[in-house]
């Protein structure tokens, strides 16, 4: 029986263009189903006999077979359009995503990732707790809007948001970073609002990403001017940014791969910092971005192509 991929993105990532070229070069067939063209096709299963159907645009499959399913972006999630949805395009976005999530009837398939373990995975809380039952050491946090509970922490702090946090006003579009302030600022004016997550200030540090891909794992440090950033590194222009590969403690490598499998994932991007010797577990997200990290001798799109061919 020949093997099948079917992968489920949005038509402007770049890193699925990357595996997809992996999978054309070892032979494994594919199917494409960008979110912003679902409406385009004409597609159909049966969630009985396991069956998909996909029609149009140099489409005609009917397929049984699929190997495994790259559910790259949790559909519709964070999408926050410039302007009002009407019924129309609210009915649209609700039905496919139901339909999407259906999906899971190829329960037989290898999923990166499977839908309900990437919903719960992208909890904030739930991460911490795990990552501290693997092992991890994990910063002092306490999740709320109750700032009495904030006022316990030393002078410094980090605040960042519960969640992803993508807004728009007008033509703009607003997103949150991690801002390092004093534990005076934060009082029940600014907090009761809404629910914010706050940590002790790890301080010196450098920060780490790490790339588990089933049993791969690929990790970088990531600086400035061969120095670990104080604040926020996504707020720094590109190319004052360097990112180095690593080699992790052997435990710590080994945290990194049980987080991953205790949340039920094939993937998942994993912040850490390092401070004085010790590391400690940021946060994992399992669908992250990984593309501007792809180098030859960090393949994460092959690592990819290789779980997807089984």
């Amino acid at each position: 029986m020949n093997k099948l991929c079917l992968i489920l993105c949005s038509k402007y990532d770049f890193s699925v263009d990357l595996v997809i070229q992996e999978l054309e070069k070892t032979g494994i067939d594919y199917i494409r189903l960008n979110k912003e063209d679902l409406s385009n096709y004409l597609i159909n299963i049966d969630p009985v006999k396991k069956v998909l159907t996909v029609k149009g645009h140099g489409k005609n499959r009917t397929v049984s077979n699929i190997t495994s399913v790259w559910f790259r972006q949790p559909v519709f999630i964070r999408n926050a359009p410039a302007y009002p949805l009407s019924l129309e395009e609210q009915l649209v976005r609700s039905q496919w995503a139901a339909f999407l999530r259906g999906l899971i009837v190829f329960e037989d398939a290898i999923w990166m990732n499977w839908p309900s373990s990437t919903y719960s995975a992208e909890s904030k809380p739930y991460q911490l707790m795990l990552a501290s039952k693997v092992g991890f050491m994990v910063p002092k946090t306490m999740i709320g809007n109750d700032s009495s509970y904030f006022e316990k922490f030393d002078e410094e702090i980090i605040v960042k948001s519960l969640d992803t946090v993508l807004l728009r006003e007008g033509e703009d579009c607003l997103f949150t970073y991690t801002s390092n302030i004093t534990a005076k600022e934060l009082n029940e004016e600014n907090t009761k609002i809404a629910p914010l997550t706050v940590q002790e200030y790890v301080y010196p540090k450098t920060d780490i990403r790490v790339t588990v891909v089933g049993e791969k794992l690929h990790a970088v440090k990531i600086t400035s001017a061969g120095r670990g950033i104080d604040n926020d590194w996504r707020l720094l222009k590109k190319e004052e940014i360097e990112y180095i590969d690593i080699g992790l403690p052997k435990l710590i490598s080994r945290y990194c791969k049980d987080i991953v499998s205790e949340m039920g994932l094939k993937f998942g991007a994993i912040d850490l910092i390092e401070s004085n010797g010790n590391y400690y577990f940021i946060e994992i997200n399992p669908t992250g971005e990984w593309g501007w990290l792809s180098t030859e001798k960090r393949p994460i799109e092959k690592d990819i192509a290789n779980v997807l061919a089984g």
